[in-house]
């Protein structure tokens, strides 16, 4: 099987949708001679910055001299892109090799789906390289998602909002018990959750009798200048850090970066001042491809972000709102698309009052939602608004382009993941 062979393998399981259980998973796994075994696992879950957790996390292990897996869902770059090494994607041929023999290992009367084979395929290619730490991104919820099939060395859950209220409940509470299903028995806990969510990650933690670390009350990170890149203090479990700066963007990630922080102390213990420096010092080069990245492209700034619930585009707004206040611009030309069934009013009543004009595209994905129906909903939130459907990715680039102002390209990782592609082979370069 080559690179081609494999992705239209995975293209075809997409059919049969999603199929939340670990009963498959642990069956492939057991076929391939439990690949998960003595891997050790920072096992990361949220509704919105589980990605950025994860990417500041990997680069802290990367420099300690941990060999470092990374695993997140979804991933830039191809299905290969979603499973990294010390910060580099496996090749196409091992990420071929692996698909062959999760293929190989599978039912076919109850087939895999498409993240089942990509989980199985990241144990795999850690397994073989003989990594030393795996970070763990779970793809949706917890408690049913493929990759709750290891046992962690340590668990963080972000933050819970709405998002997928379909498959992980109506209520917050709902959801935040989903998320909880990645807590093991004696297996340390670190959340930046709040009010009803954070006790329900309490009473699981209690129950099972994991030791739990919260956000803003055993860990802090003050956010002390935000801009394009956020300066702050982290006040930790074992060490201090009076002067962190971040590569990511937005107030949002001081948070993350606590959760990150935490996790890492309570992975790690107490570390020795030079590591812990190195640790510290490592935060400021990482960047996370679609999370508020910021570019020039012919003189303007471009924002691109997979903002895709509610929870993520008023923090999106923020960050515009800030950026747009230090640059002197503001009437941001957007880029929009949605999967059909996410809370696009909810969305939009964020980011709207900051456009000058909106253009509405279709995702590429099978769950894209109608155009006309993102616009009726846009202009009903603005009637005084500028709202076009576009009918390409491209073509509404080279729209937005035209125009003055500020560009945000959001809400969708699918369409921003080729939005992106395309601005950079224009000639876009990261804002410094």
């Amino acid at each position: 099987m080559n690179y081609a062979e494999a992705v239209r393998y995975i293209g075809a399981l997409r059919r049969f949708g999603m199929k939340p259980g670990l009963d498959r998973m642990r069956r492939i796994l057991s076929k391939l001679n439990q690949p998960e075994d003595g891997l050790c696992f920072y096992h990361v879950a949220g509704t919105n910055g589980k990605g950025s957790v994860c990417a500041m996390l990997a680069a802290m292990l990367t420099a300690l001299g941990r060999r470092t897996g990374l695993y997140t869902s979804p991933g830039l770059g191809g299905f290969n892109g979603r499973i990294a090494i010390d910060g580099k994607p496996i090749s196409e041929e091992e990420f071929a090799e692996h698909v062959d023999a999760v293929r190989r290992a599978a039912d076919a009367s109850d087939p895999p789906t498409e993240f089942e084979v990509l989980t199985a395929v990241a144990l795999l290619a850690f397994r073989s390289a003989g990594v030393e730490r795996v970070v763990w991104e779970t793809g949706l919820g917890g408690r049913l998602d493929a990759t709750n099939v290891v046992w962690p060395h340590v668990t963080g859950i972000t933050n819970v909002s709405y998002d997928h209220v379909d498959i992980l409940g109506p209520t917050l509470v709902d959801i935040a018990r989903e998320k909880a299903g990645i807590v093991k028995p004696g297996v340390p806990v670190v959340t930046a959750c709040a009010d009803a969510a954070y006790r329900v990650i309490e009473r699981t933690a209690a129950r099972l009798g994991s030791r739990l670390v919260s956000v803003g009350r055993d860990v802090q990170f003050t956010a002390v200048k935000a801009g394009f890149q956020l300066e702050g203090a982290y006040r930790g479990l074992h060490r201090d850090a009076p002067s962190v700066r971040l590569g990511l963007v937005g107030e949002h990630q001081a948070q993350n970066a606590a959760v990150s922080l935490a996790m890492l102390e309570v992975g790690e213990g107490q570390l020795a001042s030079d590591d812990w420096e190195r640790a510290i010092h490592s935060l400021g080069s990482v960047r996370w491809p679609l999370r508020c990245e910021v570019f020039r492209l012919a003189g303007r700034l471009v924002v691109i972000d997979g903002a895709h619930n509610e929870e993520g585009a008023r923090t999106l707004a923020r960050a515009l709102h800030r950026l747009g206040s230090e640059t002197g611009d503001s009437g941001w030309r957007m880029m929009f698309a949605a999967f059909a069934d996410k809370d696009v009013r909810g969305m939009l009543a964020h980011m709207l009052p900051l456009a000058s004009e909106a253009l509405v595209m279709r995702s590429p994905h099978p769950r894209g939602a109608d155009t006309g129906a993102l616009a009726a909903v846009a202009q009903e939130i603005r009637p005084d608004l500028s709202i076009r459907v576009m009918p390409s990715i491209d073509g509404a680039i080279e729209e937005a382009m035209k125009g003055k102002g500020p560009i945000v390209i959001w809400g969708n990782l699918y369409m921003t993941e080729l939005a992106r592609n395309t601005i950079i082979a224009l000639g876009a370069e990261e804002w410094q």
